[in-house]
């Protein structure tokens, strides 16, 4: 096939109603690919079954063309792409499911929700009260997340988690008095935080660590 074929029906291809396109992107910029989408969501949540542990993060998928959704992100490699929240399992990084960040900003933002903590419980409904366990990154732990997991949702949940939380005591985050490569534990009934300093003299970090799975001062190399 020619390339002045192949963009020609690439220019045809239509995913959505033209009638009502207008209408639906008022409300959600991701409506031209939603129905082809969900197809393909639901197809990767029917024919797979997941092991014990599954992890819940942001992708930006490479993409430089004209698109309502289009994001610019100057940490990612990409940079310029499609911002999507996907839960895959662990151990065959099998995609289960995933959600338009772009989608979903409009509801959850109207009814005060946090982000991270909607995205999670959303992606892993389907495995909600299995016992299994969720590994996310600081843009979505929380020690409100986890409690609600743990809960009303009978999943485990294990996450770095930022330094800013108001949940966060400040004797977790006392970096200057800790050498480096040290930790420190904090325990509740249900939740173990961890605060450890990077083993590096030139500038030390702390890496602050939630999880509802531990509850002793083991550590694994």
């Amino acid at each position: 096939m020619s390339e002045g074929h192949f963009t020609f029906l690439l220019s045809c291809l239509c995913f959505d109603d033209s009638n009502t396109r207008e209408q639906c992107r008022g409300t959600n910029r991701f409506a031209p690919v939603r129905k082809v989408w969900d197809i393909f969501i639901k197809a990767c949540d029917t024919h797979y079954i997941p092991h014990k542990f599954l992890t819940v993060d942001e992708q930006l998928l490479a993409f430089h063309g004209c698109c309502p959704f289009h994001m610019y992100i100057p940490n990612k490699p990409a940079k310029y792409g499609t911002k999507i929240i996907v839960v895959n399992d662990v151990k065959s990084k099998y995609m289960l499911s995933g959600i338009s960040y772009l989608e979903k900003q409009g509801t959850w933002a109207t009814v005060g929700q946090n982000f991270g903590n909607s995205f999670t419980k959303d992606l892993t409904q389907r495995y909600h009260n299995t016992n299994r366990n969720v590994t996310t990154d600081n843009w979505f732990t929380s020690m409100p997340l986890i409690q609600d997991m743990l809960h009303n949702c009978g999943m485990t949940l294990i996450g770095t988690v930022k330094g800013n939380k108001p949940e966060i005591p400040e004797e977790m985050k006392d970096k200057m008095t800790w050498a480096p490569g040290s930790s420190a534990f904090l325990f509740t009934m249900d939740m173990t935080l961890v605060s450890y300093v990077t083993n590096t003299y030139s500038s030390k970090k702390i890496i602050l660590l939630l999880s509802s799975v531990h509850g002793d001062k083991s550590l694994e190399s």
